[in-house]
């Protein structure tokens, strides 16, 4: 399989876990984000949000930085979308179900739905937004009303 050199910067602590897992740093940084993508799409296959609850979340996280520790409270993000910013009146959803919706979830889970945010705006320029809500958040039950 073809690879592409490339260099990054690492913080000395995740290097040193690079390293308990084997040799050779590229071949382990390359096999464990292979799965960690890989596990990504499986949680979201599991969580099965709407097109609504997407564009609530990927409104709710434009622009917001959050690590894999302030992931286990992403519904008190969404909590504080309700209550601040109305997200749940603006997307048309059960604000009060949308918060026990995500905090029923794994960890994992809530991960894998911060990072389909990060790649639906890293990638929406030119898209059709339910297309790529669709596609970024592997949604399959996609019979809800177009958004505008």
């Amino acid at each position: 399989m073809p690879v592409v050199k490339t260099s990054l910067s690492i913080r000395p602590e995740i290097l040193e876990q690079i390293k308990l897992r084997g040799q050779g740093i590229s071949t382990i940084i390359g096999r464990d984000l292979e799965r960690l993508y890989t596990l990504y799409s499986r949680a979201l296959r599991q969580v099965n949000l709407t097109i609504k609850e997407a564009s609530f979340l990927v409104d709710l996280l434009n622009g917001t930085l959050l690590d894999a520790n302030s992931a286990a409270s992403l519904h008190w993000e969404v909590d504080d979308g309700i209550k601040l910013d109305g997200l749940d009146s603006k997307w048309g959803i059960d604000g009060a179900e949308f918060i026990k919706k995500i905090a029923s979830l794994s960890e994992i889970q809530k991960l894998a739905l911060i990072d389909a945010a990060e790649r639906f705006w890293k990638g929406h320029e030119g898209k059709e937004f339910n297309n790529w809500i669709i596609e970024c958040f592997m949604i399959k039950n996609y019979d809800t009303p177009e958004i505008k």
